[in-house]
């Protein structure tokens, strides 16, 4: 059989909190915007912008695989 279940502990973790300025037509779609946030302890700040909803979900990613790399 296995071995002990693992357990998550908050520590093992790292927590982020991104920040988003949208700019949204009448229709309530996203033209574009910018993603970001304090990017490292420093309080450096990185952002970036995109185009669209699409764009959105790929500047997320963006900057989360940026984070995770440093």
């Amino acid at each position: 059989m296995g071995g002990p279940p693992v357990v998550e502990r908050l520590s093992d973790n790292r927590y982020v909190v991104l920040g988003l300025r949208l700019l949204v037509d009448r229709q309530c779609r996203v033209v574009h915007g910018d993603v970001g946030g304090v990017q490292d302890e420093e309080g450096e700040e990185r952002w970036i912008h995109f185009h669209g909803s699409d764009g959105l979900l790929e500047a997320v990613q963006a900057w989360l695989a940026a984070d995770a790399a440093s």
